[in-house]
């Protein structure tokens, strides 16, 4: 866990300013000596401070760090950290997010599909969501509702597990059996519907996926994560996601 909050400070309107003059990230090169004295204050901050990646940005002297999906922005003397989205007024792309998104799309490559209960798009695949959802998640229930909607425009939806209660809990229990069942889609659907499942066990991934979403600093269901790897929290009807995907 990266413990960086009493270190951060606001970013300021100066610092977006900074962006007038700002340059392409391929045109700059990296400081090794820059590099260093940024891991030295890194190494006063955070215990895990050799994990983290830093790289340039295309403001001049200054250089993004991300310790998992904690992203920050420190000056090449490593005197001045600054917290906060770092935008291109060009583009009009928060840098900080971009980093986020690209993280939990890599992170999520490494989940094996046998994982998740998939619902798979009708037809050819144009995208894709990850979602993060609790059986007892009203909102959960009402976005399940919509998947058909999602895989008729060609959108696969796959699920991952994220009961809110914890461990133990009833709302886990269900989980366990929905993953646990011969037809976990068709057990996904009765569950949501209110329906109780048989009570099975089985070597299941529900703990791997709430260390997951903690990961992912997720802290309410449903959480959608596009196929670019930008995350949603909260309900998002089918056809906002649909536009999303349209733009």
């Amino acid at each position: 866990m990266v413990h960086l909050k009493r270190w951060l400070v606001p970013i300021s309107i100066a610092s977006f300013l900074f962006l007038g003059s700002g340059q392409s990230v391929a045109n700059i090169t990296t400081d090794e000596n820059e590099l260093a004295s940024i891991q030295t204050q890194l190494s006063k901050m955070v215990e895990n401070s050799t994990e983290a990646v830093i790289t340039p940005t295309p403001v001049a002297g200054l250089y993004q760090i991300q310790i998992g999906m904690t992203v920050v922005y420190m000056s090449q003397d490593g005197r001045y950290l600054l917290n906060g989205g770092l935008v291109d007024l060009t583009t009009r792309t928060n840098l900080a997010e971009q980093a986020k998104s690209t993280a939990r799309k890599n992170i999520l490559a490494e989940i094996p599909s046998s994982s998740m209960i998939i619902y798979p798009a009708k037809g050819q695949e144009r995208h894709y969501v990850t979602v993060f959802a609790d059986i007892d998640c009203p909102y959960c229930t009402k976005l399940h509702k919509e998947i058909p909607e999602l895989n008729q425009a060609g959108i696969t939806v796959r699920y991952l597990a994220f009961p809110r209660a914890g461990l133990g809990s009833p709302s886990y229990d269900k989980a366990v059996s929905a993953w646990c069942a011969k037809e976990p889609a068709k057990a996904m659907d009765e569950a949501m519907l209110g329906k109780a499942l048989p009570k099975m066990t089985c070597d299941n991934p529900i703990k791997e996926h709430m260390m997951l979403a903690r990961r992912f600093e997720v802290n309410g269901t449903p959480n959608i994560i596009l196929d670019n790897g930008e995350l949603l929290p909260g309900y998002v009807p089918a056809k906002e996601l649909i536009k999303i995907f349209k733009q």
